[in-house]
């Protein structure tokens, strides 16, 4: 079952998939795949409203990968990017999904980065 959910709504990659299979996180991601799957059941439900980010003032950082395969999540990231006044989107190149796995230092580099930017991007001005 998580191996389908995987592949056939998140849209992993096989190689991906192998990889994720090799880390030590893989037997919690097992433990854990009936509430990825409610939670999946349940964003299916949901309606984005854009005029209730559009106010928002807090920096947003948004962040995707050049490979990532699932209209849901390319879907996502368009609305935030249409609705959020102050938000700024890293792509991630060469990533699917998971690049907080794959790509470690980089993803660690963009959060920093963007954590300690400049104050004015912080404060939401």
């Amino acid at each position: 079952m998580a191996l389908a959910f995987l592949r056939e709504i998140v849209m992993i990659s096989p190689s991906e998939l192998a990889a994720m299979r090799a880390r030590p996180s893989w037997a919690g991601l097992l433990a854990s795949v009936e509430s990825s799957i409610r939670q999946d059941r349940a964003l299916a439900t949901y309606r984005f409203e854009p005029t209730r980010t559009s106010t928002l003032k807090i920096p947003t950082l948004l962040l995707t990968g050049s490979k990532t395969a699932s209209p849901q999540l390319k879907l996502a990231i368009r609305g935030l990017l249409d609705s959020l006044p102050n938000r700024s989107l890293v792509v991630l190149e060469g990533q699917e999904h998971n690049a907080m796995d794959t790509a470690r230092e980089q993803f660690a580099d963009v959060l920093v980065n963007f954590l300690l930017g400049p104050t004015d991007r912080r404060l939401g001005k």
